[in-house]
C-alpha cells in the first residue's frame, strides 16, 4: 500500500509508515499526485512559432520538389493542364480531353491535385514525424522534434491526425497556428487535437 502522507509504498501490515513514521490508520487516504502525473509538468523545451515557421517553409520547398518528380513520373501534368484549359481558358471538355463528358476531365484533375496537395504532403509529414528521427528535414534543420504528450515517439496514426488537423487551424483564419505563440506548451490547435508536442532537440 501507499502512505497517504508521503505517497511512498510501505508495508501494508504495519501501523506506521516505514518512511515518514505517519500513523497510516489515522490519516484519511487521498490520491497522491506524483510529478509525472501532473498535467502542468514540463517534459522539455517547447519550440516556438518562429523556429517552427522556418521549418515549415523548408518542408514546403522539399514537398514542391517531390511534387515535380511525381508530376513527371506519374503523368500528373495532364491534370494540371486540363484544369487550366477548362477553368481559366474556358475551353469545352471535348476540346480539352476529346470527350464531351465531364468524367475524363474530372478524373485527371482530381487525381493530379489530390496527389500533389493531399497524398504527398500527408505521407511526407506523417512518415518523417513517426520515424525514428521524429522530424521532417525542415524540423531536423531547426533541431525540433514531434512527440506525444509524454515525450515519446508518436505513432503514424497520431501524426496523421495532426497533419489533417492543420486544415482546421488554417480554416479559422490561421488562428490555430497563432496559438503556438500563445499557449503554455506552444501547441497549435492541430497539436492539441492530436495530443502532440513540438520540442527542441537536445
Amino acid at each position: 500500500m501507499f502512505c497517504p502522507k508521503c505517497g511512498k509504498e510501505t508495508d501494508a501490515s504495519g501501523k506506521f509508515c516505514q518512511w515518514c513514521g505517519a500513523d497510516i490508520g489515522s490519516i484519511p487516504a487521498s490520491p497522491v499526485v506524483t510529478p509525472e502525473d501532473g498535467e502542468g509538468q514540463d517534459i522539455g523545451v517547447y519550440a516556438g512559432l518562429g523556429r517552427r515557421f522556418v521549418a515549415f517553409v523548408v518542408d514546403i520547398i522539399i514537398i514542391f520538389l517531390f511534387d515535380l518528380v511525381a508530376m513527371a513520373v506519374l503523368g500528373l501534368t495532364r491534370g494540371i493542364q486540363n484544369s487550366y484549359y477548362y477553368f481559366i481558358q474556358h475551353m469545352s471538355t471535348e476540346q480539352v480531353t476529346g470527350d464531351p463528358s465531364m468524367t475524363p476531365l474530372l478524373v485527371s484533375v482530381i487525381a493530379a491535385y489530390g496527389m500533389l496537395l493531399i497524398v504527398i504532403p500527408w505521407l511526407y509529414f506523417a512518415g518523417f514525424e513517426s520515424s525514428r528521427s521524429q522530424a521532417t528535414p525542415g524540423k531536423l534543420l531547426m533541431h525540433i522534434v514531434v512527440t506525444d504528450m509524454a515525450g515519446n515517439k508518436p505513432t503514424f496514426a497520431r501524426v496523421t491526425l495532426r497533419h489533417f488537423a492543420k486544415f482546421v487551424s488554417t480554416l479559422i483564419i490561421f488562428i490555430g497556428f497563432l496559438m503556438i505563440g500563445l499557449t503554455q506548451k506552444r501547441q497549435g490547435l492541430h497539436d492539441k487535437i492530436a495530443g502532440c508536442l513540438v520540442l527542441l532537440q537536445d
